[in-house]
């Protein structure tokens, strides 16, 4: 695929196209993902003299406007808040992967919720690899992922020298271990690399969980600002009905067959080892949510049906009503479905992760540390067997918390403090 192409394909393809597209040229040997997004962007002054926070990001676009870029999103509108609560401060977004779909009414919406309605906003979308961009003397960057990192801290180095000033931090929203979504190879190293390139890399850390794997991994950060997961407001709403709900034998699974990290062909033969091996099995209805896939025979008649993806209120009440859940991610972050599941009654069980281990969390949760056939079969035996006992309904402190980013103030405190003078 040549520069143009390249090019072209990431400013029209839409992005599930694209994303099939990308997934066709991996199986075809031809670029890895690290020669469509690591740019060369080149540095220009812009003489406003403003204070500038800019949230540098792939893209918004309705079908991927959920999870981490809706937290990233709602991160750095609520610290732009309190920045702007101390000083004036204008607001940029950068593009780096813009496409047809991006949708800048998402940001918008966003940030009129956010109470920044009339701050002073703009848009920039970076269509060339070599894209000139332009940075104030007083601009300080959040970036997204991996790659917005990387493109990002070159800027941040060119601002330093043409005005003379140190480099400023680069406040990275840190949500997975990056690297282990890359299979061993350089978009991998240069996964890495974003964690120790900037010399002054300021991480906002999703979960202590993350950030205890991210240092057992050797990176290290100037500052670290560490959150723990919290409850969907939505799903909040629903915490007064768990001690009184009506459960049948419901086994609710997340099941997301696209999502390596989320062990689907795991999820199945522990499944079906428990339906080969538990007399009780026939009693249970095993449902699946997350993705939409065909129904999947387990043997001895019974199947895993899917009810796709769905909406907080639908999702809430097929929580009230289910009795044991599992979901598993290969990753240190704690994932949000196991929580969620515990927190509305239902025996769940999860995966340890080297440092994750989320026995202890809450008394619903089964954390297990072989995803076997045989180790989930298990896990699956002992969470029915409590069948017809009322669930614990304890709330963690932390999960139910009313404030979300309890570090916000202190980070905006710190921003401050690096705006050049002027």
């Amino acid at each position: 695929m040549s520069g143009p192409v390249r090019a072209f394909v990431k400013r029209v393809v839409p992005i599930r196209a694209k994303q099939f597209l990308f997934g066709l040229r991996a199986v075809a040997g031809n670029p890895p993902i690290d020669e469509v997004v690591v740019a060369d962007w080149q540095f220009a002054t812009d003489p406003c003299v403003g204070r500038r926070l800019n949230l540098v990001i792939p893209n918004l676009a309705a079908s991927s406007a959920f999870g981490g870029v809706v937290t990233g999103l709602d991160i750095f509108l609520q610290l732009a808040k309190q920045l702007r609560e101390t000083v004036p401060l204008a607001i940029r977004v950068i593009y780096s992967d813009p496409d047809r779909e991006t949708d800048s009414s998402i940001f918008l919406k966003a940030a009129e919720k956010a109470g920044l309605g009339k701050a002073r906003l703009s848009f920039l979308s970076v269509t060339r690899s070599n894209q000139t961009i332009p940075v104030r003397q007083r601009d300080l960057f959040v970036t997204y992922n991996w790659w917005t990192t990387l493109n990002t801290q070159a800027l941040l180095d060119a601002q330093a020298r043409h005005y003379g000033q140190p480099v400023a931090p680069l406040v990275y929203l840190i949500q997975e271990y990056e690297p282990h979504m890359m299979p061993f190879s350089s978009a991998h190293m240069l996964a890495r690399e974003a964690y120790d390139t900037p010399p002054r890399l300021w991480g906002v850390f999703n979960s202590s969980n993350l950030h205890d794997y991210f240092r057992l991994l050797g990176h290290g950060t100037e500052r670290a600002f560490v959150f723990e997961p919290v409850i969907n407001e939505r799903l909040r709403s629903y915490l007064d009905q768990v001690a009184t709900s009506q459960r049948t034998k419901r086994i609710l699974v997340y099941g997301r067959p696209a999502i390596p990290r989320n062990c689907f062909p795991a999820l199945i033969r522990g499944l079906r080892h428990w339906v080969e091996t538990d007399p009780c099995a026939a009693d249970w209805e095993i449902v699946s949510a997350g993705m939409a896939h065909r129904p999947i025979p387990l043997g001895k008649g019974q199947k895993v049906v899917s009810v796709g993806k769905l909406s907080l209120d639908d999702y809430a009440r097929m929580l009230l009503s289910s009795s044991v859940g599992v979901s598993l991610q290969a990753s240190p972050h704690p994932s949000y479905p196991p929580l969620e599941m515990a927190h509305m009654g239902v025996r769940t069980i999860t995966n340890a992760y080297t440092s994750k281990d989320l026995t202890g969390f809450h008394p619903n949760l089964i954390s297990v540390r072989s995803i076997t056939a045989g180790g989930l079969s298990a896990a699956l035996t002992q969470a029915c067997s409590m069948w017809g006992a009322a669930p614990d309904t304890y709330a963690d402190p932390g999960y139910v918390r009313t404030q979300t980013y309890p570090f916000l103030s202190d980070l905006a405190a710190e921003l401050i403090a690096e705006f050049p003078p002027g």
